[in-house]
């Protein structure tokens, strides 16, 4: 059957359908939302199991809805144990002669999808938003919403035929760029562990080089020095009387007793050093 239009009607012959007009604009204007400002149809948390939908414009199949406030839409309860998502769709329905915004709700499962949409001559939808409810939920929060209003295969934004964007494709580079910083961050976190790990041993090795070899290791060969020059002492010294009258046998002993306080200090030294390089690997 061959169709024109638009002409004048005369005598009612040349009387037009909604869907005779609705038609006349599916071939040069896009379905999809209108994008300015951003905020245009945009879903955001609300108290509870709710969610607002922004004030904006869609066009589906040649119709126009405007929604001129903010709407508020309750979803249902979380299951206990399984998840679901559920979505939130722009329902064109020719059989009610509307466009509406509508929950769609998704079935509960370990691993949920979406609802699938229906796009039929009885109705074709357009999904703004998906919304993962998680086990045990009794509110959604603003991270628990996936924007689709840029998934030109399920929602897209209004264009002509002067500029096409298929926002499908940026859309999934912006989710595989983020995905990618994701992935670079992490492997920075860890390339900066090892190498602060590396900077830190190196460092400690340095301090532990003097502390060993340097101070602690040049004081224990003098205590030993002395150590061995005061048992030589003892062989021959024993009834020798010292100017303050005590014996050399006396003044022995109590530079051992002196010497071995210095050489727990010494090891103590020593094992508060491996502490702390412990502790701070720990940190890293």
């Amino acid at each position: 059957m061959e169709k024109s239009f638009i002409f004048n009607s005369i005598n009612g012959d040349r009387k037009m359908k909604a869907e005779d007009f609705r038609e006349y604009f599916i071939p040069f204007i896009s379905n999809g939302i209108y994008p300015n400002p951003s905020t245009k149809l945009q879903v955001i948390s609300n108290t509870g199991m709710s969610i607002i939908i922004k004030e904006g414009k869609a066009f589906i199949n040649g119709a126009l809805y405007i929604n001129t406030d903010d709407l508020v839409l309750t979803l249902d309860h979380a299951d206990g144990v399984l998840d679901r998502i559920d979505r939130i769709v722009l329902r064109m329905d020719t059989i009610e002669r509307n466009i509406k915004c509508i929950v769609k709700k998704g079935q509960f499962a370990s691993n949920p999808v979406g609802p699938s949409l229906q796009r039929d001559a009885d109705a074709h939808e357009l999904c703004i938003a998906e919304i993962l409810i998680s086990k045990g939920s009794i509110d959604i929060k603003q991270n628990m919403i996936a924007d689709t209003r840029l998934n030109t295969e399920i929602c897209g934004i209004v264009t002509g035929l002067i500029k096409e964007i298929d926002t499908t494709t940026l859309y999934n580079q912006l989710q595989a760029h983020i995905q990618e910083k994701g992935i670079e961050m992490n492997e920075w976190l860890k390339d900066a562990k090892v190498f602060f790990e590396n900077d830190f041993n190196t460092w400690f090795d340095t301090v532990k080089g003097v502390l060993d070899g340097d101070v602690a290791g040049n004081l224990l060969n003098e205590i030993n020095k002395l150590k061995e020059t005061v048992d030589n002492l003892e062989l021959v010294a024993s009834n020798v009387t010292m100017s303050d009258g005590s014996t050399v046998e006396e003044a022995i002993s109590s530079a051992k007793t002196s010497i071995s306080k210095l050489e727990e200090q010494v090891n103590g030294t020593r094992v508060k050093a491996i502490e702390i390089r412990n502790k701070f690997v720990d940190i890293l």
